[in-house]
């Protein structure tokens, strides 16, 4: 590769940034994660074998490639080490191939916890329960234990007595449930971390070091453009900036912004979760694409809401990332359909409006609809190969968004790709 490259989802996730970061690792030299944590979940197809990675980077398959986590990743212990012990019993040894940022803040079962009382009650957002909001919320607060704390039971246990002081009081009071047991979640850090402790580090010297010696770095994004805490369909969002603008603080590495931008989209959209979704089908299209898509979230299994793709809305995500490049994932998925519909417009009350999150839950979708091409596309190997209808769909993206089409996937191993 001629530079690096920042690869970031630009729906509401799920777009299958997982096997175009697994294409791409074995052209870099280093891929990181620089924000999100194990509500992630990578779905990676290599010799016939599936692997779902929710923390440590695609790139971890490749000997070649050294992978990081960076200091804007929210990080479970216990989620790290049950990966690495899945990753290593395949025979894969990741000593001197993972290095974690030591400034990372700790995701601890408390977080899960709360994360849980908190969706059972009317006002939920439809998290992933696994605690990624509360730890985002304490790294703000200045709580937060980071890894670095492990290293100083000094340090360590003011900071947790306190933590735990704060949520065991929410738990008991407001929400009726047991309370956490101090010792028990300090002897639980404790000996996770002995065991984990060997990948820790620092993470920016190492970026630095790889980039000064001419190489290219993949970072990798988590979570979609529309889930950005900021830009996204607030307040059903994720805790953490999404954006490929985000990287130089999640990565630690600022010349991380001289990189270029790949955005992920699928050929429909999919959404888990609440929150407003404009191409949302309620009927038996919907309910095609989700099981020929097999559309069930990779890291909590939940169903996907499923519908068209939405054009006004991936505008918007190129212009916030900067994308210099698409690619549209899950074509193949649409190899029946006789007819595909578009989302170019949004109507208001009879009127034409831009995407504003704020408004999608009033927005009219207008659709423009292709002619379906109708027949397999996993037998493609190229662009001209393809049927002129699918062709004409891909076309369309590309002149609407202005974003050129760089990379198609038609199947979901890992050289189903077509090049552009």
């Amino acid at each position: 590769m001629e530079n690096s490259l920042i690869l970031v989802g630009t729906q509401w996730g799920d777009e299958g940034k997982g096997k175009i970061v697994d294409y791409f690792s074995e052209k870099f030299s280093a891929v990181c994660r620089f924000q999100g944590g194990h509500n992630a979940g990578h779905t990676i197809y290599n010799d016939k074998k599936k692997f779902v990675l929710h923390l440590i980077p695609s790139g971890i398959f490749y000997d070649h490639v050294s992978c990081f986590i960076g200091q804007g990743v929210i990080l479970s212990l216990d989620s790290l080490l049950e990966e690495v012990e899945t990753i290593e019993s395949k025979g894969i040894n990741l000593d001197g191939k993972l290095r974690i940022s030591r400034y990372c803040s700790l995701l601890l079962p408390v977080h899960a916890k709360i994360d849980q009382l908190r969706e059972d009650n009317k006002n939920k957002i439809g998290t992933t329960r696994r605690g990624i909001g509360p730890a985002y919320e304490d790294k703000t607060a200045r709580r937060s234990i980071k890894a670095f704390d492990l290293e100083d039971d000094s340090l360590l246990v003011d900071k947790l007595k306190n933590l735990l002081d704060y949520y065991n009081f929410q738990i008991e009071n407001i929400h009726k449930a047991e309370k956490f047991n101090y010792q028990e979640v300090f002897d639980n850090l404790k000996e996770t971390y002995s065991k984990t402790s060997k990948f820790f580090g620092d993470v920016t010297d190492s970026l630095e070091e790889i980039y000064e010696k001419g190489n290219h770095i993949l970072y990798e994004g988590a979570q979609g453009t529309l889930l950005d805490v900021d830009y996204g369909t607030y307040p059903y969002v994720t805790s953490s900036n999404t954006l490929a603008t985000s990287v130089g603080v999640g990565s630690g590495f600022p010349k991380s912004i001289y990189a270029d931008v790949l955005g992920i989209v699928k050929a429909y959209t999919t959404r888990v979760g609440e929150g407003p979704f404009p191409t949302e089908l309620h009927d038996e299209y919907g309910e095609k694409i989700a099981k020929i898509g097999n559309e069930y979230g990779a890291t909590t299994g939940r169903p996907r809401r499923c519908g068209w793709l939405d054009l006004v809305a991936l505008k918007y995500s190129a212009k916030l990332n900067n994308l210099t490049s698409l690619c549209v994932t899950k074509l193949d998925v649409l190899d029946s359909f006789s007819e595909i519909k578009v989302c170019d417009e949004y109507e208001i009350d009879n009127e034409i409006v831009q995407y504003k999150s704020r408004q999608l839950h009033k927005v009219k979708p207008k659709y423009k609809i292709f002619k379906g091409w109708e027949q397999s596309l996993s037998k493609c190997q190229n662009y001209s190969e393809l049927p002129k209808e699918a062709r004409e769909f891909l076309e369309f993206i590309e002149d609407y968004t202005k974003v050129k089409i760089s990379l198609i996937s038609n199947g979901p191993q890992r050289n189903d790709l077509i090049h552009r």
